[in-house]
């Protein structure tokens, strides 16, 4: 019986000490980004991450501002779209349990952020138009 107690006190210390957002969700998220222009390149935060449809995983802001998807291809208009930035719900459940030590941590790693839906669909439009 002292060993389960020992155990499940060590386990929720654990919890208590580490985020929970920073277990669940991580500091990258899997996005896609979709275009009417297939092959269409795709930069988040100015940084090339691959070509339209695009399906991968990024990492979170850390500071959850500034945060955009740029689509380029030949013969079409540059396009940038900010990208809205929520609050992962598993970052209020440090708050409400009394973890203030995971809430930093969700909070200095980033892992406390969540970019919209994770599906973009963004149109290009030709240029000259």
């Amino acid at each position: 019986m002292n060993k389960f107690i020992a155990r499940a006190v060590l386990g929720v210390a654990v919890l208590g000490v580490t985020g929970c957002a920073s277990i669940m969700s991580g500091k990258e998220q899997q996005i896609s980004v979709n275009s009417n222009v297939r092959g269409a390149t795709v930069l988040i935060n100015g940084a090339e991450v691959g070509k339209t449809p695009f399906i991968g995983k990024v990492s979170k802001p850390k500071n959850g501002e500034g945060n955009v998807i740029t689509l380029r291809a030949d013969g079409y208009d540059e396009k940038t779209v900010a990208v809205e930035t929520t609050i992962e719900p598993t970052f209020w459940v440090n708050i409400l349990t009394g973890g203030p030590f995971g809430s930093t941590t969700d909070y200095s790693s980033g892992a406390m952020y969540k970019l919209g839906d994770g599906n973009f669909n963004i149109d290009l439009t030709k240029s000259g138009k």
